[in-house]
């Protein structure tokens, strides 16, 4: 059984970070802005971790793809860092089917950086 993580909506980067006591896991790092379209599946399944991605379409838009990611079988918390480089902000995703956003924000305050991360959620990796 794997976790999966569907992200649609990022402006400008979404780091996804899993952890649990005494180790973290970089998971992913999506760039996107522009009002670019994004389609980004990641696949978190059993197995020795072997590195997060990135996933880059600031200025370009992102066509729908999955990546495959692994953790040694445990408890994890998953924790969403939304960044914002200036101007609007926005960001999507699913885990495991349940949907955490950030709507579109298009007269932000003057502030950039961390604008946005949602409660820590909890999740497990069985063993295969």
């Amino acid at each position: 059984m794997s976790n999966l993580i569907n992200v649609t909506k990022c402006d400008n980067e979404l780091i996804l970070i899993a952890y649990q006591w005494g180790a973290s896991f970089e998971l992913a790092r999506i760039l996107s802005g522009n009002y670019n379209s994004l389609d980004v599946t990641l696949d978190i399944e059993a197995g020795a971790y072997q590195g997060g991605v990135i996933v880059n379409g600031v200025n370009h838009p992102i066509p729908p793809s999955t990546h495959y990611l692994y953790l040694q079988p445990g408890e994890y918390t998953l924790v969403a860092i939304g960044i914002d480089w200036g101007g609007p902000q926005e960001f999507s995703f699913t885990f495991n089917g349940e949907t955490y956003a950030l709507p579109q924000n298009k007269n932000p305050t003057p502030d950039s950086g961390v604008v946005w991360t949602p409660s820590p959620i909890s999740f497990t990796i069985p063993a295969s």
